[in-house]
């Protein structure tokens, strides 16, 4: 299996192989703001095992979905995890995942736990097949697909860091596979811990931070838009009331709507 590991302005992404616990062969792509395209084939000696491949690639853009869509294209195992720079792996997180992927030969997605400040356990207890609300607390980090079984399947570029929406590209990911008939699969268990870092994309529960949401909202199901609306609205409540009322929450969410329905017309 790679770890597909996306990072920006990093002079020296081979650093991160130690730092963030990585024991597979990885792909490592690095939104520098060069021009052109540089792949460099590592040899890394560690502990972990003898070697690992890192293949590193630099690229001139910006957006957290492009960089995990160029990630993917460019692997060449077939079982893959999606990788930010401020999370660190357990030690035997690369036997739990191919162990998982073996067990459920048929699932295009398997996604796991990994610890952080906002969620201190598992999103369910028992392994299986992913609910919609399952599909809905899951970040990209938690993601490990079979790229044999997701044909076409990638992140939405609109979506995620440095994209014109700021959030949402993994669970949009995973609704779009839910249409597509590809199997996703929950296993509670701890792979990794986040450690601290400044996110790239969050700055506060405002008027943009909601323009986002009701975006990612109608592009996750649209069918759903309301419910999921006003299930935000009232269980976020504590997060954005010292920031943005709850109408002007809505109001902003309905604009975010309106605009991603009227850009895919």
């Amino acid at each position: 299996m790679q770890t597909l590991l996306s990072v920006m302005e990093k002079g020296d992404p081979l650093c991160l192989i130690d730092q963030l616990n990585i024991r597979t062969d990885a792909v490592i792509v690095n939104q520098c703001g060069r021009d052109g395209e540089r792949i460099d084939y590592v040899n890394l000696k560690t502990d972990a095992q003898p070697q690992l491949t890192i293949k590193i690639v630099e690229r001139n853009e910006r957006g957290l979905s492009k960089s995990r869509n160029l990630a993917l294209n460019l692997a060449s195992d077939d079982i893959c995890i999606f990788c930010d720079n401020d999370v660190k792996y357990e030690d035997d997180a690369a036997s739990v995942i191919e162990d998982a992927f073996a067990r459920y030969p048929d699932a295009g997605i398997i996604c796991f736990f990994i610890e952080r400040p906002e969620r201190h356990a598992p999103v369910r207890n028992n392994e299986g097949v992913m609910s919609k609300k399952d599909m809905m607390r899951i970040f990209s980090p938690e993601m490990a697909v079979r790229r044999s079984l997701l044909g076409s399947l990638r992140f939405d570029e609109d979506f995620g860091a440095g994209a014109k929406y700021k959030m949402g590209e993994e669970n949009i990911f995973l609704f779009e596979a839910a249409r597509r008939g590809i199997k996703r699969v929950y296993i509670p268990v701890k792979i990794a811990e986040t450690i601290p870092n400044e996110s790239s994309w969050f700055t506060a529960y405002d008027r943009d931070f909601y323009i986002s949401r009701g975006a990612n909202y109608e592009a996750m199901d649209g069918r759903l838009w309301h419910i999921l609306t006003w299930q935000n609205l009232l269980r976020k409540r504590h997060e954005y009331r010292g920031t943005i009322s709850t109408l002007g929450a809505y109001r902003a969410m309905k604009e975010g709507r309106k605009e991603y329905i009227q850009s895919h017309k």
